[in-house]
């Protein structure tokens, strides 16, 4: 007589019919923590990649802008680049024309006293005044006059160092003469005088 044993195998038949439900839930909690590793390095890669190109756009728009600012300011700069040689320019003209005037003034000087310190029979031709001093060119009758004269310019105050460059004799139909070239410093300005030992300083008001 054969039995059949029918409790265990529909006991094994609930179970397989229970089990898969009830191991669902078990299942779906074992995901594995690689997965949600590599997703939050996507999402940190993504998020550092968002703030570098933020940044750099950032660098672009200033460089832009400053670009711009300076094309806006290149005019401003041309003008200034040119009022200052405007400037240079004035001041060096300004400065030639005080030398001139004071030239000038000198040289009247120079001439003025040149003058009264000609002997009579003695004439002059040229006269040249360069930085290094007085240049005198003219013609006299004699070598006495010429001396005359040379020692008139140093007794004047102005000259220093009177010289004679040379003397030829020239004949001009039947009259003979000297022509002569003299050179003399100019002599340094004089400090004005002292105050007087004793004398009173006037009071400042």
């Amino acid at each position: 007589m054969i039995r059949v044993n029918l409790v265990k195998s529909e006991k094994k038949e609930i179970e397989e019919a229970i089990l898969p439900e009830e191991r669902a839930p078990k299942e779906r909690k074992k995901t594995p923590l690689g997965n949600l590793l590599i997703a939050l390095a996507v999402v940190v890669i993504g998020a550092l990649a968002y703030v570098q190109k933020s940044a750099l756009d950032t660098e672009r728009a200033l460089l832009e802008e400053a670009r711009a600012e300076k094309l806006k300011l290149q005019p401003v700069g041309a003008k200034l680049d040119l009022v200052e040689l405007q400037k240079i320019f004035l001041e060096k003209k300004i400065g030639l024309i005080n030398a001139l005037k004071a030239r000038q003034s000198s040289a009247i000087q120079i001439m003025e006293e040149i003058s009264r310190d000609l002997p009579d029979w003695v004439w002059l031709t040229e006269a040249n005044l360069r930085p290094q001093g007085l240049e005198l060119k003219g013609r006299a009758l004699s070598n006495i006059q010429i001396s005359d004269f040379m020692r008139n310019l140093e007794k004047s105050g102005l000259f220093d160092s009177v010289g004679l460059v040379g003397s030829i004799q020239r004949t001009m139909g039947t009259n003979s003469y000297l022509e002569f070239t003299l050179t003399a410093a100019l002599a340094a300005p004089k400090p004005p005088p002292a105050a007087a030992k004793g004398a009173p300083v006037p009071e400042a008001r």
